[in-house]
Formats: C-alpha cells, structure tokens, sequence
C-alpha cells in the first residue's frame, strides 16, 4: 500500500511539474504575442491584456461633430427627387429653383423633402442642398436612360467580333 501512495505521489508531481512546464510555455508565447521583451514583466503583460480585452481600458479617440456634406444619396431618392421635380414643373410650370422651394414649403410633400429636425441651416441653404442633389439625380437619370444603348453598343460589338478557332 505504501508503495501505491509513494508512486501516487511521484506522479502528481510530475504531473504538476509537466503542467507547471506548460504553463510557463504558453505564458512565454503570450509575452510574445503582446511584444514584451522581459519575460518577467507580469504588470506589461497585464496591462496589454487589460487593455486589449476589458472594455474600460480600452482608449477610444472622442468623436467631433462631422462637418460639411453628408453622405451620398441612393439612387431610389435621387430618382424620386427627379421625378417630384420634373412632375411639378410640368404642372405648375416651375423652374427647378421653384419647384424645389414649393417642395421644401409644401404640406404635401413635408415628410420627404423637408429638412431633418437636427438640420442647422436655413430654409434657403435647404433649396441649395436640394439643388445640388437634384443636380445629381439628373446625372443619375442620364447615365440609367443611357445604359440600354450602351448595352446594344456592347452586344453589337461582341455579336459582330469574329473569333478564331484556338
């Protein structure tokens, strides 16, 4: 019996002795990974940890108010500015700068075209930026009436190219 606890013994400790082995492996690799030269520098490694995994330590640059123009319009709003544009004009007989400025006054028409409440400009700044997207959407509407014959241009060209046998 003796000799069983002796041998049990013997291997705990080898086998704390190989865990023990281990655990400095990974924690040498861990040094490495976080770029720690002295391997004995427990507090480097704990901050690097801390500041990488605990969201409290994590350093995050403050946010300014963004400035200027905002972000592209989809080319579905652009296509209905278009067309709320071109449908005024036809019926009231407006200039763009018209309908654009009856289109940010008019009650049917306040929840899409007028400016959004956290919008710090004036009404007349509004007709500008409005301008400037209609501007767009009448590029955005040439180049989509262009691409069917950009794309019988393209399948002339091909279905007309002779190929030679490889």
């Amino acid at each position: 019996m003796r000799k069983y606890w002796r041998d049990y013994e013997n291997h705990q400790r080898k086998v704390e002795h190989d865990l023990h082995q281990k655990l400095l492996k990974k924690m040498s690799l861990l040094m490495k990974h976080f770029e720690i030269a002295d391997e004995s520098d427990v507090p480097a490694l704990a901050w690097a940890l801390a500041l990488k995994h605990v969201p409290g330590f994590k350093i995050i640059p403050e946010e300014k108010a963004k400035r200027g123009r905002k972000k592209e319009w989809h080319g579905g709003k652009l296509q209905a500015l278009y067309d709320v544009v071109q449908s005024l004009k036809s019926k009231h007989g407006f200039t763009d700068r018209q309908a654009l400025k009856f289109l940010s006054n008019g009650p049917e028409f306040a929840s899409a075209w007028r400016p959004t409440k956290d919008y710090r400009g004036s009404p007349k700044q509004w007709v500008e930026t409005l301008e400037s997207r209609l501007q767009d959407a009448k590029r955005y509407v040439a180049y989509i009436e262009s691409l069917p014959a950009q794309l019988l241009q393209e399948w002339t060209a091909v279905s007309n190219a002779k190929f030679r046998k490889l």
